[in-house]
């Protein structure tokens, strides 16, 4: 299964397209699904600054108020994996691990996806993967201009998982590969 992962558009508020290595990428590769951590600002415009999406699941963040029939976070299954995806509003500060692993621990998730911090974050944690796509439109987190841009592409098999982080810095896009396993309920990394 692949899986697109991405957030924090603020499409048209702040920017208004996504790096065009990025746009390329996305287009010419197969998802199976997208997974988008909030804060589109509009969807309709954050649809049309990227390539057609797979079935995608979307929650809400602080700053999609025209959204509202999008849910604070949302459970999936993605092969032998429990995933939560949740924008991270609610946590201080910004991206706590602690406080997403008692989310998470609560309900039961493998493997938690967040956003709302505009910085790109692979991080394993108490046998508790969390990712964090960034941003994939390079907005920057409530003043004008931009920062580097981020998405993240999961590989899932049975109990595998390959985290794909594509950033950019608007010159060079670098990619990194990063496996993990599910071991009864414990991630770990390969």
């Amino acid at each position: 299964m692949k899986v697109l992962v991405f957030g924090d558009t603020h499409i048209p508020s702040r920017r208004d397209s996504i790096p065009d290595d990025f746009f390329n990428h996305i287009e010419k590769t197969e998802y199976d699904l997208a997974l988008i951590t909030g804060d589109l600002v509009r969807e309709q415009e954050m649809r049309a600054a990227l390539p057609p999406l797979p079935r995608s699941f979307i929650v809400r963040g602080n700053m999609d108020y025209s959204t509202s029939a999008y849910n604070f976070h949302e459970q999936i299954q993605i092969e032998s994996f429990d995933v939560l995806l949740l924008h991270g509003t609610q946590i201080r500060p910004r991206g706590n691990i602690h406080q997403l692993w008692e989310v998470a621990d609560n309900i039961g998730a493998h493997v938690t996806i967040h956003g709302h911090t505009h910085q790109a974050a692979i991080d394993l944690y108490n046998d508790k993967l969390f990712l964090n796509p960034g941003t994939i439109s390079g907005a920057t987190g409530g003043w004008g201009g931009r920062t580097d841009a981020s998405f993240i592409e999961l590989d899932s098999s049975e109990n595998e998982l390959t985290v794909h982080l594509y950033l950019t810095d608007w010159k060079i896009t670098k990619t990194s590969e990063t496996k993990f396993s599910l071991e009864n309920t414990a991630v770990k990394r390969m």
